[in-house]
């Protein structure tokens, strides 16, 4: 009897577990990090580089930053929940969303309608 209850119990807390991680899975937070590039592009090369240089520097990040995906366990990654700090959370959003600016402004070459580098540092004012 007593095994019987103990093996429940294992199984429970088990399900629980994996309940956790479904709608706040590390991996899927991670996926909606990715920005796509396209509503970007009708936004002028300037005001995209001011936008996307605020935004760096709000976060401390690089102007080429990129998101970063942390590796799981193999089949693991939909079942982690995501514990990581709101702030974080943040942060790695900003990484999507400058990357997308970037890949914006490569794309229609507003580096060299500006002069400017599409992950050139800003530069002190």
């Amino acid at each position: 009897m007593n095994r019987a209850v103990t093996t429940i119990r294992v199984c429970v807390a088990g399900a629980g577990i994996m309940l956790v991680g479904c709608g706040n899975s590390l991996t899927e937070r991670q996926d909606q990090a990715v920005a796509s590039a396209l509503p970007y592009d009708s936004v002028a090369c300037d005001q995209l580089f001011a936008r996307r240089d605020a935004l760096a520097m709000q976060y401390g990040l690089p102007l080429d930053a990129k998101p970063v995906f942390m590796r799981q366990p193999y089949g693991m990654g939909p079942l982690t929940p995501d514990i990581r700090p709101e702030r974080r959370r943040q942060a790695e959003a900003a990484r999507g969303e400058i990357d997308a600016m970037n890949r914006s402004l490569t794309r229609r070459k507003c580096a060299e309608e500006t002069g400017r580098m599409a992950a050139q540092e800003p530069t002190a004012q």
